[in-house]
């Protein structure tokens, strides 16, 4: 997980060599094994190496192609080289970088590159003949890329406050964000910084000094269906896809991590990257890591993990989450995540990660993703309800309540009833400002000066509403870059040279598990079952067919008040003028009274952990 840095000057102005510098310092953690730049004119490039696959140990960035006139940075897994290779005449081989075949693809298709790029890549490619700058984000989102852009003046990085460097970039709060984040509306196209911006996943820019084209290079097609025979020949298709997704993100020269929950995906990747590694008679074994509880039994899942690691071949490694302790090392938190954030989780995925670096791993495969992926389902019980098909969903009812333990009537009236009434009729039933995403713990007049509830309209409610069957869900929980986390995971595992690689996120599986139909994906009261029928014989039958996962909400509220009750009081008690014109402190402290009393557990919790968070975002960044 390298770093890279560029400045361009559109108006002409020459790059002085010590601020490209200057931002490649500031993102030194993330390339510990070497830093260079590019500085040339109007435009320089940086970069921070990592090394992770054996063909970056032979990897020079930025890297001038003389011939082609061509300079690239980029932070850059490319796992389709041997198909590149034909096309671009490159051989395959260790001192072949990635970096190489993405500059290659360039010089042959030009802006339409990305399209043919399989992998998880951010990077930049300066054109000297044309002079003009092509830039490119993964279809997934994976590899990060921030920008800053107006009419003299493009600074990109992989994080913000290498930025900030730049005279002429702009420090300043970016309103709009606060109240999304406030809201609970996971956003990944702005960020708390006013004209600072997420480069959008599945998007290429070009740039030069009088124009900006920026494009889309990808999207699902709402209409794609796969159809075959048989349950079977479904399984048959996800298990090889799948095996191939784990098999390129194998390709490192350091050590691997694996997540291990126990969950369904983790328990997946960890038991095929096993077979695959047997297949190659490999006597490497895998590296697991865990957290584990003790105090909170809802919260563990040891005996899935156990399930697991007694399968053999494989060096298990585990932490303790009981004492989370949510604000534990906080500023040295937010100076590498830069903003506020959504997780809770953050301070045992810290400690997670820090294990991984001391047992030497570089790369971590970790799980996230499947639940979007593959999809949940149970808005196939409206499908079928529309389409009038009683006897199947009595039966999906049926076997569904059983595994969830939760009454028919309750799923029929949740997930059946509830999504057929119109959304002004459900605003009568439930109060428009007590839904979560809402507007509940907002000032308001910071409500209507930033149009707070239009814009939770726009791009939250009407776009689910749109949303009315099992097939458009799946479709736009996929593409309004919903793996907002993912940029939080990636700052933290930063802070100890790991890389995270998500098999989950490979685009031939989104695209094959969307593709099929959702019966399939649903069945006997099994969401995801399409995955469970595909790891048949691969992982134990415990870990294939359980069907309630983790629940971490008296983890996360317990220890927010015993362990932070302190922080919390300073907070919110106070006229605290820092955040009071953002956050209606009245309704904090009713809430705050609320999880004392233990009602409303979930949700007042993390309204209280969203609201301390930005306080001291705020507080330490000095940005208003």
């Amino acid at each position: 997980m390298s770093a890279i840095t560029g400045i361009f000057y559109r108006d002409g102005k020459t790059v002085k060599p010590e601020l490209i510098k200057k931002m490649n310092d500031k993102l030194s953690h993330r390339g510990p094994d070497g830093s260079a730049i590019y500085c040339e004119g109007s435009i320089a490039l940086g970069h921070q190496m990592l090394w992770t696959t054996p063909e970056s140990l032979q990897e020079k960035l930025p890297f001038r192609e003389e011939k082609l006139g061509l300079v690239i940075t980029a932070d850059a897994r490319i796992d389709n080289r041997k198909e590149l290779s034909e096309e671009l005449e490159i051989e395959d081989k260790e001192d072949i970088s990635d970096s190489y075949f993405i500059i290659k693809a360039y010089a042959k298709w030009g802006a339409r590159c990305p399209e043919y790029l399989l992998g998880d890549f951010a990077f930049a490619i300066w054109d000297e003949k044309e002079e003009k700058l092509f830039c490119a984000r993964d279809h997934m989102g994976i590899k990060p890329f921030y920008y800053y852009l107006d009419d003299t003046l493009f600074v990109f990085g992989t994080e913000i406050k290498a930025l900030f460097d730049i005279p002429g970039v702009p420090y300043k709060l970016n309103e709009l964000k606060v109240a999304f984040y406030l809201m609970d509306i996971e956003d990944n196209k702005f960020t708390f910084y006013e004209d600072i911006y997420t480069f959008s996943s599945a998007h290429a820019l070009t740039i030069d000094q009088n124009r900006m084209k920026l494009r889309k290079y990808w999207e699902i097609n709402p209409e794609s269906s796969v159809t075959m025979e048989s349950d079977e020949d479904y399984a048959n298709a996800f298990c090889e896809i799948f095996t191939d997704a784990v098999k390129c993100r194998l390709r490192s020269a350091f050590p691997i991590g694996y997540e291990l929950s126990g969950g369904l995906d983790s328990s997946s990747i960890v038991s095929v990257a096993k077979k695959i590694l047997k297949n190659n008679n490999s006597s490497i074994n895998i590296k697991t890591f865990s957290i584990t509880f003790n105090k909170f039994s809802e919260c563990d899942e040891s005996e899935y993990i156990q399930s697991i690691i007694n399968t053999g071949n494989i060096d298990a490694h585990f932490i303790c989450g009981d004492n989370l302790k949510p604000f534990d090392q906080i500023d040295t938190i937010l100076w590498y995540q830069e903003q506020p954030f959504f997780s809770q989780n953050i301070v045992n995925l810290w400690k997670l990660y820090k294990k991984m670096y001391e047992n030497n791993v570089r790369i971590v495969l970790s799980g996230n993703g499947g639940d979007a992926v593959i999809s949940y389902g149970t808005n196939y019980f409206r499908d079928l309800a529309v389409a009038l098909k009683w006897k199947t969903l009595i039966k999906e009812i049926n076997c569904y309540s059983k595994y969830v333990n939760n009454g028919i009537v309750n799923i029929f009236l949740i997930n059946i009833l509830y999504n057929l009434i119109p959304q002004n009729i459900k605003a009568i039933i439930r109060p428009y400002n007590k839904r979560r995403p809402g507007v509940d713990i907002l000032n308001k007049s910071f409500v209507n000066r930033v149009g707070a509830d239009k814009y939770l309209n726009e791009i939250y409610w009407e776009q689910f509403n749109k949303a009315n069957t099992a097939k458009k869900y799946h479709h736009l929980s996929l593409s309004i870059d919903n793996f907002y986390f993912l940029e939080m995971l990636n700052r933290t595992t930063s802070v100890f040279s790991l890389e995270p690689r998500y098999p989950f996120l490979d685009k031939r599986l989104v695209e094959f598990c969307y593709a099929i139909p959702t019966e399939i994906k649903f069945k006997n009261g099994y969401y995801r079952y399409i995955q469970r029928i595909a790891m048949e014989g691969i992982i134990p039958k415990m870990n294939q067919w359980r069907h309630k996962g983790p629940s971490f909400s008296s983890l996360f509220h317990e220890n927010l008040l015993i362990q932070e009750n302190d922080r919390l009081n300073d907070i919110i008690f106070p006229n605290n003028k820092i955040i009071k014109k953002y956050v209606d402190l009245k309704r904090i402290k009713e809430i705050y009274q609320e999880t004392l009393n233990e009602k409303n557990q979930n949700s007042a919790s993390m309204d209280l952990w969203y609201v301390s968070l930005l306080y001291l975002w705020l507080k330490e960044f000095n940005i208003s």
